[in-house]
């Protein structure tokens, strides 16, 4: 197996380039990053960290960078090596917050979420969305994600209140055998203090949860930070507006969902009748 991931990308990645290549053009034109920022529709934070490789560029913020620099279509053309990389650049920035959170609020209706996966079924999903990638890849990629649970056992693990829609329960990833150990282990951790964890049931009433899935991270020293994962446009959120319009999509579906006690009994009894244990 692929040695553990350190939590970052490597000095190589095509998101560091990006960032190297901003700060090397805005040097050029004697610019400073607040300089920038005043020509595009982004705060002096959000492109500080963009060239500091901390955060995902957009393709929106791509193409203003290219418009404001002058630089044709050379941030865009980046941009596509930046979202083909084998490591989703995702990736890395929500596992920084992860580990720098002391509440994490998730929401999601499609898979069990990675900080709770067993190998087994995150070596299946992998296999199933990247067909291409070769065994070392992939067991390099199980590693990496296996490294961001890391957080659920230190000393002061942070709180996690976990919303999952009961199709996530169903879908049948890796087979009846690979489900039944991801749902007791899924169990399992919600037994312990630091998780809270709701089914919303197949039979609930159409939610906001239906636009796609959603995390919130809540620090001790600065403002709480959302992601969207919509399809084909996932980003980071991080003015009070939005991110408090997120906070009430998830306070919306703890309303909608069964309590901790009723959905933990709804996941034994489906792990009995669906998988046969």
């Amino acid at each position: 197996m692929g040695t553990a991931w350190s939590g970052r990308l490597p000095d190589c990645s095509w998101l560091r380039f990006f960032g190297e290549e901003l700060r090397t053009v805005r040097e050029q034109l004697g610019l400073t990053l607040r300089e920038v920022a005043a020509g595009t529709t982004y705060s002096f934070q959000q492109i500080s960290n963009v060239e500091a490789a901390r955060r995902t560029p957009s393709q929106a913020l791509a193409r203003e960078l290219d418009r404001t620099l002058g630089t044709g279509d050379r941030f865009q053309r980046i941009l596509t090596r930046v979202l083909a990389d084998t490591f989703p650049t995702w990736f890395t920035s929500m596992a920084d917050e992860e580990a720098q959170a002391t509440q994490i609020r998730i929401w999601e209706p499609r898979i069990i979420p990675g900080l709770f996966q067993t190998e087994d079924y995150t070596r299946q999903r992998l296999r199933w969305a990247n067909p291409h990638l070769s065994s070392d890849e992939l067991d390099e990629a199980v590693a990496a994600r296996a490294a961001r649970r890391h957080i659920l056992t230190r000393d002061q693990p942070p709180y996690i209140w976990l919303i999952l829609d009961e199709s996530v329960l169903l879908r049948p990833i890796g087979g009846p055998t690979v489900m039944t150990r991801q749902l007791h282990h899924l169990t399992q951790a919600a037994e312990t203090p630091h998780l809270t964890l709701q089914i919303v049931p197949l039979t609930a009433t159409p939610h906001p949860g239906l636009d796609g899935p959603l995390t919130i991270w809540t620090y001790p020293d600065r403002p709480d930070i959302a992601y969207i994962d919509h399809p084909h446009t996932p980003h980071l959120i991080e003015t009070p507006h939005d991110v408090s319009d997120t906070t009430l999509t998830h306070n919306l579906l703890a309303a909608t969902a069964l309590d901790p006690t009723t959905s933990l009994d709804h996941i034994h009894t489906l792990t009995k009748t669906t998988y046969g244990a």
